[in-house]
């Protein structure tokens, strides 16, 4: 079972959202519907990894994503956010095939918080 219980005040939860689309008929129209949406509700891309042309002539594409939250949020509390951001984002991007993973660390200062840094590419 998931940890239910707040963290202690100082500290906050790091997030890192994985998402894998596959079997996409339109990769750059549905990643920027899909990119649009995750980033106006505050997550910052991490990297994209270097996509893969599938032999159907559809694109399988993988993003990893970070957002930080107050110590109030539980895994729990925000597990449920990140479902429901998904089905908005997937449905308004048309994604029909898609998987993800979140990862959670505890932070204890601003200097663990993301950054508005450079984007990383697969190519980099």
């Amino acid at each position: 079972m998931k940890d239910l219980t707040p963290i202690p005040i100082k500290q906050k939860r790091k997030v890192f959202l994985t998402i894998k689309c596959r079997n996409m008929k339109n990769p750059k129209l549905q990643r920027s519907r899909l990119d649009q949406t995750l980033g106006s509700t505050s997550w910052m891309l991490q990297e994209n990894l270097k996509p893969v042309i599938n032999k159907d002539g559809t694109v399988t594409t993988t993003s990893i994503w970070g957002r930080v939250f107050g110590r109030r949020k539980t895994e729990m509390e925000i597990n449920k956010l990140v479902d429901n951001l998904l089905k908005r984002a997937t449905a308004y991007a048309e994604i029909d095939d898609y998987s993800a993973t979140t990862e959670f660390e505890t932070i204890t200062s601003d200097a663990d918080d993301f950054k508005l840094a450079p984007v990383l590419f697969s190519d980099d």
